[in-house]
C-alpha cells in the first residue's frame, strides 16, 4: 500500500522570488498509519510544546553542524528550471543523505544530476561551499536518497555518523534529539539556518520511522536527527504543520515523522556510501 502524504518544499522562480507550494510524495509513511497516529498524538499530547525549539542559527566552521547544508534542485516537482530545495548532510568522504523526495523531479523519478547542487554550510547568502553531485541513489522501500559527490567532502568537514541499531532502539520517550536545517520561518526565504530540538515518542510499528514531537517545517526535509554526540538517528520528513499553521489536532501538539536508519534503511545507506 502506498499512502501519499502532502508534504512541503521551498520553490523558487526563475527570478528568485520564493514561494512555497505543496507536493504529494509517492511514498510509505508508516506513521501515518492509523494506530500509529494515534499512538503519536496521545504520546505527543502529554508533552509540552514549550519542549520543542526552533531558533535561528548561523553557520560555523567549528561547529559540527558543519556537515548540513542547503540541496538546490532545478529539476524538482515543479519542473526543470523552476528551484526547489531541502535540507542534506555530509556522512562519509564523499556521501551526502537526505529525502528522496528532495531530489525527486517532476515525474517521481531521481532528478538529472546537473541541476541538484549540495550547498554545504550555507547561511543566507553567504554559501562557503557549492557541491556539484555525481550519482543519486534512491534506497529502495524508503524516502531516502544518497548523493555522491566529486569532491572529497571529509577534506572539509567531518561527516556525522550514523548511530548503530543498539542506540535507535534504546530510544525512550522524551529523549531529546537535535537537527539544523532550513525551514519555513514565517519569510518566503528558505536559505537561512535554524536549530532544532524535537522529542522523540516511539518507534512505528514496523521500526521504519521515529513518531516525533518536532517543529518540522517545510524546507526542513533531508535534515539529521542527532544526539549530543552528533550520531544520526533518523532523517527528518515530514509534520503535520508545514507553515505555522495548525490544520488539523495533530499540527496543534507538532507530532512529525522521520525516516529511521534502524536496521534496513541504515544498512542501504551504508551500502551505497564510499
Amino acid at each position: 500500500m502506498i499512502k501519499k502524504l502532502t508534504v512541503s518544499l521551498a520553490l523558487s522562480t526563475l527570478l528568485f522570488s520564493a514561494q512555497a507550494h505543496a507536493v504529494e510524495t509517492q511514498y510509505y509513511y508508516d506513521g501515518l498509519e492509523p494506530a500509529n497516529i494515534t499512538t503519536g498524538y496521545t504520546l505527543a499530547k502529554s508533552i509540552p510544546n514549550s519542549s520543542v525549539i526552533m531558533k535561528r542559527t548561523t553557520n560555523s566552521n567549528t561547529s559540527r553542524y558543519k556537515a548540513v547544508g542547503y540541496i538546490s534542485n532545478k529539476d524538482g516537482w515543479a519542473g526543470r528550471g523552476i528551484e526547489s530545495m531541502g535540507t542534506g548532510f555530509v556522512i562519509d568522504d564523499y556521501t551526502i543523505l537526505t529525502n528522496a523526495h528532495v531530489i525527486d523531479n517532476k515525474n517521481g523519478t531521481k532528478s538529472n544530476v546537473s541541476y541538484v547542487r549540495f550547498m554545504m554550510n550555507r547561511d543566507g547568502a553567504n554559501i562557503p561551499y557549492n557541491f556539484k553531485i555525481k550519482d543519486i541513489v534512491k534506497i529502495p522501500y524508503a524516502d531516502l536518497a544518497v548523493l555522491h559527490t566529486y569532491t572529497k567532502l571529509s577534506n572539509y568537514v567531518r561527516p556525522l555518523p550514523l548511530a548503530p541499531d543498539w542506540k535507535i532502539m534504546s530510544l525512550k520517550k522524551g529523549t531529546p534529539l537535535y537537527s539544523v536545517g532550513y525551514p519555513y520561518h514565517g519569510r518566503d526565504d528558505y536559505t537561512q539556518r535554524y536549530w532544532n530540538q524535537a522529542m522523540f515518542l516511539a518507534q512505528s510499528a514496523n521500526k521504519t520511522e521515529l513518531i516525533m514531537k518536532d517543529k518540522f517545517r517545510a524546507g526542513a526535509s533531508g535534515s539529521p536527527l542527532v544526539d549530543s554526540n552528533f550520531n544520526v538517528y533518523g532523517v527528518r520528513t515530514y509534520s503535520h504543520k508545514l507553515y505555522n499553521v495548525n490544520d488539523d489536532k495533530y499540527g496543534y501538539v507538532e507530532l512529525a515523522g522521520a525516516e529511521s536508519l534502524y536496521g534496513y534503511s541504515g544498512a542501504k545507506v551504508l551500502q551505497y556510501s564510499y
